[in-house]
């Protein structure tokens, strides 16, 4: 069976802000998962912190590094501090076997650039 195109810039493994109703931006995860298991145009999402997941729309989903400095101020919603630490320190963690994406961006003097994972 051939993949169908993605229309979005996300790739499993990358670390991301993602938005769901009622929340403000959380640090998420993009996860892996078979084919056939998330609608078709939503991306399959692991939150830090929590360690739910969903699936959401490319538009309420951003990149980590460039958008740390927008999302990732302290807020007093419970959770959300551990969740900061777990994407800086533990992206990995909830994962059984899966690796995280072997390119990671860092947002360096508003320059993505992007280097290998040192997995």
């Amino acid at each position: 069976m051939k993949a169908k195109p993605l229309k979005h810039s996300f790739n499993p493994g990358d670390v991301v802000f993602a938005k769901m109703k009622g929340y403000p931006f959380w640090p998420a995860r993009v996860r892996t998962i078979a084919e056939g298991d998330a609608p078709q145009n939503k991306v399959p999402i692991f939150f830090y912190g929590t360690h739910q997941t969903t699936t959401l729309v490319p538009k309420d989903i951003v990149h980590y590094w460039p958008n740390k400095h927008k999302h990732g101020k302290a807020i007093k919603r419970g959770g959300f501090e551990k969740a900061m630490w777990e994407i800086e320190n533990d992206p990995g963690v909830g994962l059984k076997g899966q690796k995280v994406s072997s390119q990671h961006a860092l947002y360096m003097h508003d320059v993505c650039v992007l280097l290998p994972s040192i997995n």
